[in-house]
């Protein structure tokens, strides 16, 4: 049984990805409104300018939460997991498949299995959800794969995206996919809904003003629904809205979401997808700028002799008697109606004399506009029988007459737009893209797609449907350059076989045009390499069942890996491989896109003296039996941090399996060293350890140290040993103390030694628009001049540019999260996905032999993450760095020995030189009352009048803070993204 496909409304609705052009969409001073190529967020939804995902990112490697080890402990056999990085369910789950007898030939059986298992493990697949939120939408059977979709509700309203899917090979479930969205809570409105009237008229105001298009019609597109904001590694939050529609034709058709209190825009997404007798048409072979062919008239409406008659599929017409005819031509069909968007809008037309047994041929090509009509008429025929020969003949909307629109008055574009396909005219740079086979290809290709998706199993993602469609083109055409002719010349649009280089993922990710190569480019691959194994016609076949099944139950090109072995499958087994597994890994490895992840083992800390240690890199997820996954080599990468030593370098590290590499490491002495480990496949693609942009280093400290302070959180509650929370606005603190229940997404699975952490909101987000500290006791550094804070890190923030998140040692920032520099635009967040060591200096930022740590976090209105999570805390000092020993190290700017003294003019008890906010009068000073001044006394050390008091006492710039500032900018160490 099938319950349907997404729907022309529904289908609307569940659009998260881009509109579909041949190019990109660039705004003009003419037309100034956003492209929205992916869900773009209006400023009614109060993001402060966050960004929504363009992109649905998966990571492989585990999560250790109790849902994932309950799932594989009662599933059994071997399973793995994709998780997608904002909301952290898992995107795919595949394995050794459970057996449900019947399911494969009983809608019935696989519904009950389907039901069950979301059931059992609803904490994993929709965090925070209930059974009755997930409604079956379809139960999809194509002679090889069944496959149950269920959509998300919340409150009795649609989660738009919300899915979760289950799929059946041989009576064994052997896929799982979620795009369920965690934890669904929207707070209530603030005022009551506008009646339905207002609402349109306020939404329509406000979408003409902020899409510039004024005269665009609006219309509601159905019941509120639950509106996820996703960035790339977290959900923002949700909001009820109303789907509405602007369409500006040519200009734009953009789904909105409109909130119903007020009218609001709150996020919109480009709906365009920018794409016996015989008579004959001349149309482009191609282009115009590689000539005509003349190709049978299929199945157009045309009048014999003044009767309405249809040719046959090759463009035959009979009548009677058996004499010379005149026909009329039309660009009318069952299959495909030209719209005329010239001015006028006349349709092409001409009178042809047939004699019997003869043929006629309609050449339009004396005018660019019926030119145009007649090709495009000709190339949706010929789009529209490969997919029928080749593809789906079953393909709803296949037989409907397809409305083409010619001749817009625009240029250098053409796109689908959910119903019809569009093209413009010709410029001095672009041809008409009406006469262009491979855009007609393109455009096609999208509705395709989006008539493909199985409802609450596969989803919309703009850029594999540009790859997708760009890839259809060439499956006709036999050519992997798609366009030629778009510029006028034989030059392809887009390459999807370049030589000597592939499109690889994450790489090339960026404009979905850019993007969907990847996709493109790892099907036209796979198909050269089916051909070469199977042979053309055997090779063919199956590309167009892997091709049509990733179309049916992917949700982003990453997920098509999967999507493509699982239709490739024989037995419901995924971990006994496919038949042809190793030619599908090989070439999407090829294009960056694998299963493979790994981890590093290596000591954050190490007490003895050694030049080097010993770093461990162990891969998972490598393919046991495909070279495509083959691993090149893996180089050690190394720098000092904040010592000149050892100097930068790389290692190739050494194999003792195919996934299990080691290297030594040269360590620095009294210091940190960095390192990463960069692995090269065979075909020339990396992955790269840490996973964290933000952070791509690991540190290993070597010295001999001594400990002042140290808490493992397992036997000491902090908050009962003098460590303190508190919030500026005086709101609840967002830090607790306890076991961290694995639930956020982005928050640790479990704690690094023992049970306790101490962190932000334990299993969730941080809080928004919130300042929050956690303060260490005071902590005596007697007299050591190199004090250290060591401690285990699980930290999800934003780029600093939006939420800050730092350590400070009395009130001095020693460490803040990574920034791309780039205002609004910056999107580098620190996000961890291990615990992992940090080190950081802690001396020269305070005064005497106190100071005072603590972690802190200032964040703005969106975008809500993990936030801190801290295991095992340390404040040691080396050994070696002693204050008072006459012997001036790094560390220290003086070092008198016995005659150190915290008096006027001599080198301090904590080996500073004497500075103008020490609490002590040295020559120079006129006061001296801390750092910073105060009423009385200035920052520069000169004693204020009661009238300078009340506008200058905030001053600053001594020389003191400047020498205090220089050792700081010594000591500090600022990691960046290289």
């Amino acid at each position: 049984m099938r319950l349907g496909r997404v729907g022309a409304i529904a289908g609307l609705l569940l659009m998260t990805a881009t509109a579909g052009a041949v190019v990109p969409r660039k705004p003009t001073a003419q037309q100034p409104r956003i492209a929205a190529e992916s869900l773009t967020a209006m400023p009614a939804a109060k993001l402060g300018g966050k960004t929504l995902r363009t992109d649905r990112g998966v990571r492989f490697n585990a999560r250790a939460s109790a849902g994932w080890s309950r799932f594989a402990a009662l599933a059994g056999g071997k399973w793995r997991a994709s998780w997608d990085q904002a909301t952290g369910v898992p995107s795919r789950i595949w394995g050794s498949g459970v057996h449900v007898f019947g399911a494969n030939g009983n809608a019935q059986i696989a519904e009950r299995a389907a039901r069950a298992w979301l059931a059992a493990h609803l904490d994993l697949l929709a965090p925070g959800s209930a059974v009755s939120d997930f409604v079956l939408v379809s139960n999809h059977d194509d002679g090889d794969q069944r496959s149950v979709g269920f959509v998300q509700y919340a409150g009795g309203k649609r989660v738009v995206g919300g899915q979760v899917s289950f799929r059946f090979k041989r009576d064994r479930l052997f896929v799982i996919g979620s795009e369920a969205l965690p934890d669904v809570y929207v707070e209530p409105l603030r005022s009551k809904p506008m009646a339905p009237a207002a609402m349109l008229a306020k939404a329509t105001t406000n979408l003409r003003t902020e899409l510039a298009l004024p005269n665009a019609p609006v219309k509601v597109l159905g019941d509120a629904v639950v509106l996820p904001l996703i960035a790339d590694d977290a959900v923002i939050g949700y909001r009820i809205a109303v789907p509405h529609e602007i369409d500006g034709r040519g200009d734009g058709r953009y789904l909105a979401y409109v909130d119903p209190a007020s009218g609001g825009v709150l996020a919109v997404h480009q709906q365009n997808r920018f794409a016996n007798g015989t008579v004959l048409y001349r149309t482009v072979n191609r282009h115009p700028g590689r000539g005509r062919v003349d190709v049978p008239a299929h199945r157009a409406q045309i009048t014999v002799g003044g009767a309405s008659q249809t040719t046959g599929d090759n463009g035959a017409i009979s009548w009677s008697p058996d004499i010379d005819q005149t026909i009329t031509t039309a660009v009318l069909g069952d299959f495909a109606t030209i719209v005329n968007k010239a001015e006028g809008g006349v349709l092409a037309t001409a009178q042809l004399s047939i004699s019997p047994a003869g043929s006629t041929v309609w050449d339009a090509t004396a005018s660019e506009h019926d030119d145009a009509q007649v090709s495009a008429w000709v190339s949706t025929n010929t789009v529209k029988d490969y997919v029928r020969t080749h593809l789906d003949a079953g393909m709803p909307t296949l037989d409907d007459a397809m409305t083409v629109n010619v001749n817009i008055a625009q240029t250098c574009n053409a796109f689908y737009d959910g119903k019809s396909i569009n093209f413009f005219v010709k410029s001095e740079n672009c041809d008409n893209t009406a006469l262009l086979e491979d855009v007609v290809f393109h455009e096609f290709g999208h509705h395709l797609h989006s008539v493909q998706i199985i409802e609450g199993v596969g989803a919309f993602d703009g850029a594999m449907s540009e790859g997708a469609s760009d890839f259809l083109a060439t499956l006709i055409t036999n050519d992997s350059g798609m366009g030629r002719g778009f510029f006028l010349s034989d030059a392809p649009l887009r390459e999807l076989d370049p030589v000597g280089s592939e499109n690889v993922f994450p790489n090339d990710v960026g404009e979905i045009h850019k993007t969907g190569i990847i996709y493109g480019g790892a099907f036209f691959d796979l198909r050269k390499a089916l051909f070469a194994k199977l042979g053309e016609p055997t090779g063919r076949a199956l590309i167009h069942k892997l091709f049509l099944a990733t179309l049916r139950r992917s949700v982003s090109i990453q997920s098509a890996l999967i999507e493509t072995l699982a239709s490739d499958d024989d037995d419901g087994d995924l971990t006994n491989g496919t038949p042809n597994e190793c030619a599908i890994r090989d070439v999407f490895g090829s294009h960056g896109l694998r299963t493979a992840t790994g981890s590093i083992l290596a000591p954050g800390v190490l007490e003895t003296t050694a030049l080097a240690t010993v770093v461990r890199v162990d891969l998972e997820g490598l393919s046991e039996r495909c070279a495509g996954d083959d691993i090149q080599s893996i180089q050690l990468d190394w720098r000092p941090s904040f010592t000149a030593l050892p100097a930068p370098g790389l290692v190739v590290m050494e194999k003792v399996n195919d996934a299990r590499y080691f290297a030594k490491l040269p360590l620095a002495i009294d210091g940190s060293v960095l390192f990463k480990a960069v692995i090269t496949f065979t075909d020339q693609s990396h992955l790269v350890l840490a996973d964290n942009f933000a952070d791509p280093y690991y540190q290993v400290y070597q010295g001999a140290t001594t400990p002042l302070y140290c808490i493992d959180f397992e036997q000491t509650n902090p908050f009962a040993d003098g460590w303190t929370t508190e919030t500026t606005d005086g709101s609840e603190t967002p830090w607790e103390f306890g076991v961290p229940p694995g639930t956020g997404p982005s928050d640790p699975p479990a704690a690094f030694t023992g049970s306790k952490i101490i962190g932000q909101v334990l299993g969730g987000d941080y809080n928004p628009k919130q300042y929050s500290v956690l303060r260490m006791p005071p902590i005596d550094t007697r007299q050591y001049s190199d004090v250290r804070l060591q401690f285990r890190r699980w930290l999800a923030v934003e780029d600093s540019e939006f939420d800050k998140a730092r350590v400070t040692v009395n009130g001095r920032q020693a460490w803040i999260n990574f920034t791309a520099n780039k205002g609004q635009r910056s999107t580098i967040h620190h996000i961890d996905r291990e615990w992992r060591f940090t080190d950081i200096s802690v001396s020269g930022y305070a005064f005497g032999h106190t100071i005072d740590i603590a972690w802190d976090l200032q964040t703005d209105e969106g975008l809500n993450l993990g936030g801190w999570a801290i295991d095992d805390v340390c404040v040691v000092a080396n050994k070696s760095s002693i204050c008072g020993d006459g012997i001036k190290n790094q560390f220290e700017l003086c070092d008198d020995g016995p005659a150190n003294a915290d008096v006027a003019g001599a080198c301090r008890t904590y080996c500073l030189l004497p500075t103008c906010g020490d609490n002590i009068v040295d020559d120079g000073e006129a006061c001296d009352e801390g750092f910073g001044g105060t009423p009385t006394c200035s920052a520069a050390c000169d004693i204020l009048t009661p009238e300078e008091a009340g506008c200058c006492s905030s001053s600053s710039g001594s020389q003191g803070a400047l020498a205090l500032g220089a050792l700081v900018g010594l000591l500090m160490f600022r990691r960046r993204r290289t």
